[in-house]
């Protein structure tokens, strides 16, 4: 592990943070912990995940025209991180997940 921490380059905060999943039997749990963090992190930059789903690949105009229309929903002062993903299921429309809103006009 040492090794693996050193050759990436990776802090001694880390290295010791992952001892001591794997002495806890924690280490299955990573994921969930980098979730976690990234969530809080987010939260206290103002950063909010935006993540929108649509049938076919949305083009650069139609992609800025939703981030413009979620920066309207969006809290003040907020920054949104926007994630596009196509599903076929999906007809038409858009179905946005921004924070823990779900906005479904599919």
């Amino acid at each position: 592990l040492e090794a693996v921490c050193k050759k990436a380059g990776a802090d001694g905060a880390v290295f010791n943070f992952l001892k001591v999943l794997i002495e806890n039997k924690r280490i299955k749990k990573l994921t969930r912990v980098v979730d976690l963090f990234e969530v809080m992190f987010r939260a206290e930059k103002g950063h909010v995940l935006c993540k929108v789903t649509s049938a076919e690949p949305l083009s650069s105009s139609q992609m800025a025209e939703v981030k413009k229309a979620m920066e309207k929903r969006a809290e003040k002062g907020s920054t949104l991180i926007m994630e596009y993903t196509t599903n076929p299921a999906i007809l038409g429309g858009l179905v946005v997940k921004m924070g823990e809103a779900v906005f479904d006009n599919s």
